[in-house]
């Protein structure tokens, strides 16, 4: 059976497969192998926007905290006062200026590899 991805060619006793080529997705790690590059800063003014920063440039489970956070803030507050909340949604749009952020990083990193002492 030929795949239709990548044509074969029968020969007498051989079969010799042309090269295909492969489309191999680029993934982003969690930390880019030669320290922490500035990234284009994400424009927020909405919750929505927050969700989506928090997805693409937050730390690792901050979309689920924030998340997490801001029901448990709703939840808790009184009808006519959620500043709660806003507390909620400032703190999370500061991690992602944190993270977008090569010097604090840079700081970050350094202050774990001493240990923590800053």
């Amino acid at each position: 059976m030929v795949s239709t991805r990548c044509r074969a060619r029968s020969a007498d006793v051989i079969l010799e497969v042309e090269p295909c080529p492969v489309h191999q997705e680029q993934t982003m790690s969690a930390q880019p192998e030669h320290g922490w590059g500035a990234m284009p800063l994400p424009e927020i003014r909405t919750v929505d926007d927050l969700r989506s920063a928090l997805s693409r440039y937050g730390f690792p489970g901050d979309r689920e905290r924030f998340e997490e956070e801001l029901a448990a803030a709703i939840g808790a507050a009184p009808t006519n006062d959620f500043a709660g909340a806003a507390a909620v949604v400032r703190a999370y749009r500061h991690r992602i200026l944190i993270r977008n952020s090569p010097e604090i990083m840079t700081a970050l990193e350094d202050a774990r590899g001493e240990g923590g002492r800053a």
